[in-house]
């Protein structure tokens, strides 16, 4: 008789339509994936203030951070993402959150640090979210709202 294990298998198709959505709106926020540290800033209609850097380039990829910058939360409180961009294959992908690292494939649950047996799709889901928010309730068009940076 087979033992069957318990662990958690990600839908790699959802997840790759996940990844398609994130680089599509991703590719609208930012207008010169080319430059490094190209940093967009915009606000929104809830006057919070989004930022999204450019910290890595190469010829076919590039790594983003995106995150909130607000003077009235505490910094635990403001998320930040790092995200993986890859332009051949039109996908965007979180590989790290600020308040948990490198993020996992999937987890063995119950575990210590409390992550979800699919970590890696909520926290692509939470940035799809935030994504579709910044390009709906936007004040400014982020392409004309670029602040470099040194």
């Amino acid at each position: 008789m087979q033992a069957f294990s318990n662990r958690y298998v990600p839908d790699l198709v959802q997840l790759g339509n996940l990844h398609e959505q994130n680089y599509f709106m991703l590719d609208k926020l930012v207008s010169n994936w080319q430059r490094l540290h190209h940093v967009v800033r915009f606000e929104t209609n809830q006057q919070q203030l989004y930022q999204i850097k450019i910290i890595e380039c190469s010829k076919y990829t590039n790594v983003i951070e995106m995150r909130q910058l607000s003077a009235s939360l505490p910094a635990i409180l403001q998320p930040q993402l790092e995200v993986r961009v890859y332009h051949d294959a039109r996908l965007a992908e979180v590989v790290k959150n600020k308040n948990m690292g490198r993020i996992q494939q999937s987890y063995e649950y119950p575990n210590k640090r409390m992550m979800q047996k699919d970590e890696k799709t909520q926290n692509n889901l939470f940035l799809f979210d935030w994504l579709k928010f910044s390009l709906q309730f936007g004040l400014a068009e982020p392409s004309s709202v670029e602040y470099p940076t040194q």
